[in-house]
This record gives structure tokens, sequence and C-alpha cells, in this order.
């Protein structure tokens, strides 16, 4: 790795922490807040999560696609500008449909940052990309940790004398930090063909895409994980603190995870990967501490293995073929979290875990049979 890459992917790496921070401050706590506060119903759950998921995505596809021609120093200067909105709608809002426009933002600034940030990360030599990805998931999740452990410092000692929406101020301050470390960002020039391949169907590999659409319907979105959790321990705070347990092991999967994708190769990576989402939503409903856990390394090892094998195959329009393959996922999201919603108010709450069960043994029989 060059040195001036390597002081880019530092920047990279921090800047992700700092925004990882500041959103599972607020994020780690808000589906109390909706539920507790202000009185939503598990669909409108459902729909925030896949909701926020979608925009996200589809984001994603503008984001890629102009990376690859504008500034993606600029771009990511907007990035933490729309959170900052966002988390302004968090700190003010009256009405969920208050919070709904916040999670908007939030879901347009993280949309903005994730393909411009792993075009960025691909330029890495092939060999070493599950290193250099699960580096910088490393450092995103060390964020979530530390967000988590504030959010549950909150509700042990504060929830109280303080406001969610007081709290939430001190979600700004990663975000000004941020803003200062984008100063020092210098991101190498890459040479650009002379003459754009014309963007076809293939490029953005078919069977992957279906595979990760399906695999969205065993990931459905952290609230419903948290709020499982929740209905069996009926406390808050060790909800939170469960969860801040989850984002240091998905911390460390991580790392694992793209030493193991190096070694392995994408499809025992992806096998893996489908066996432990398999026992997770198996576990979730009987068991959801464990599952919660074991979902991380499932969470974690899918992460992984898609960005990676995209970092291998793809050889041209990076940033729009990452972008495209965020809206799949993000998509597939939006009908799961509406699905698992409805499936967790009309049936039960382990409905939704059900779902994920089928989804992840259709996967593995499609990686078994065409990868």
């Amino acid at each position: 790795m060059k040195k001036n890459f390597l002081g880019t992917v530092m920047i990279i790496n921090f800047i992700t922490f700092l925004l990882s921070l500041s959103y599972e401050m607020v994020f780690s706590v808000l589906p109390f807040f909706l539920v507790n506060s202000i009185g939503v119903s598990m669909f409108v759950i459902g729909i925030i999560e896949g909701g926020y998921d979608l925009v996200s995505n589809l984001v994603k596809i503008f984001s890629g696609y102009w990376s690859d021609f504008l500034s993606r120093k600029r771009i990511i200067f907007w990035t933490i500008f729309l959170s900052i909105f966002g988390k302004l709608y968090f700190i003010f809002g009256k009405k969920w449909d208050d919070f709904i426009l916040g999670v908007v933002l939030e879901a347009t600034s993280d949309g903005s940052l994730a393909p411009v940030k792993d075009t960025i990360l691909s330029a890495e030599k092939k060999e070493n990309l599950g290193r250099t990805f699960g580096i910088n998931r490393a450092f995103e999740n060390i964020g979530s940790f530390l967000g988590i452990f504030i959010a549950l410092i909150f509700l042990i000692f504060y929830l109280e004398t303080v406001d969610y929406q007081e709290y939430f101020y001190l979600s700004l301050a990663p975000l000004f930090l941020s803003l200062l470390l984008l100063i020092f960002l210098k991101i190498p020039r890459e040479k650009k063909p002379a003459r754009i391949k014309i963007v076809t169907w293939e490029i953005f590999f078919p069977r992957y895409v279906f595979l990760f659409f399906l695999l969205s319907f065993a990931n459905f979105g952290y609230s419903f994980y948290i709020l499982k959790i929740y209905k069996q321990v009926e406390n808050e705070a060790v909800t939170v603190g469960i969860y801040l347990l989850f984002s240091i092991i998905i911390g460390l999967a991580a790392l694992v995870s793209g030493k193991f994708f190096d070694r392995l190769g994408e499809k025992k990576h992806l096998e893996i990967t489908v066996i432990m989402f398999i026992l997770s939503h198996l576990f979730m409903i009987i068991f959801p501490v464990i599952g919660f856990i074991m979902f991380a390394f499932a969470d974690a090892f899918l992460d992984i293995g898609i960005w990676a094998t995209l970092g291998k195959k793809v050889k041209f329009r990076k940033g729009f073929v990452f972008g495209m393959y965020h809206f799949t996922v993000g998509f597939s999201s939006l009908i799961a979290g509406i699905i698992a919603g409805y499936l967790w108010e009309s049936i039960n709450a382990e409905a939704p875990f059900i779902m994920g069960v089928i989804a992840s043994s259709i996967a593995f029989f499609i990686i078994k049979r065409y990868f």
C-alpha cells in the first residue's frame, strides 16, 4: 500500500468512525423513543427501517455515478452536512413525521458516503481487499460501540432527568470533528480512460444481484432484533447493553471476515455467511440474545462478502456499480422491513425470523448450485 493511499485510507477510516459514532448515539435509542414516547406502531417502525435503507441505497446510485466524475471530497462534505441537518430534526421534531424527515436526511447522508468510500478503498491491491474493507468496517463498528456505550450511559444515569431530544444534541459533536478532519483528506487521482465503456447489464453480475437481494430478507433492520430482545428482558438499559456487546462482536467479526475472504475465496465465504444467518435466526426465535450475537457474525461476513467481491470483479464505473448494489440491497430491505412489521403485528414476534430462515436456506441452495 502506497504511503499517500495509506494516509487517505486512515482519514476515510476516522471519518467513518465519527459518522458511525454520531449515528448510533441517536439510532440505538430511537426505537424506544418512537415506541414509548411518540407511540408509533411496529408497522411504522418497519416502514422507517425499510425506508431508511431504500432512500440510502437509492441515493447511492446517484452518488456512485457522480463519484466517477466529480470531486469525491466534495461529496463527503455534503454527506456530513446532511447528517447535521438530520440530527436537527431529531432534536427539534414534535411529531413522528418530523422524525421521518430526519431519517430521510440521515439516509441521504449515508447514501452519499458509502459508494464514494468503497470506491476509494477498492483502489487497494486485489489480494488485500478483504483486509482493507475489514479494517474500515472495524473502524465503523468501533464508532458504533462508542455511540451505543454513550446511549447506554444516558439510559442508565440520565433518562429520568434528561429528555431524549436534549440528549440528541451530543450527536452533533462527532459531525463537526469530521468536518475538521475532511480538511486534511487528499484523494489520489485516478487515471480516467479516454473512452468510457457502454454500461450493460453484464457489468452488474446478475446472479450476485439476485443473491444479495434475497439475503436482505434475512437482514431486515436492527430495530426488530433489538425490540425482540426488549420484549424478552423488558428493560431498555439491558437491551442497549446487549446491543453494545453486539457492536463489539461485529467489529471483531469484520476483521476476521476480511481475512477469511482473502484466504477462502468468495464461494466458501458466502456459504459460511448464509449458514450463520440460518443459525442466528433460529436462535432469535428460541434464545434471542444468543441469536443476536450470532447475527453479528453473519452481518459482518455478508458486508465484507458483498463489497470485497465487487471490488475484485468490477473493472470500470466502480462507483456506479457499487451504488446499484447498495440500491438493490436497500430496495429489498424496504420490502423485507414492511413484511417483517406486518408479520410481527399480524402473527407474532417470531414470524419475521422464520422469514429470515427461509430466505437464508434458499440462498444457500443458490450458492451451492450456481456459484
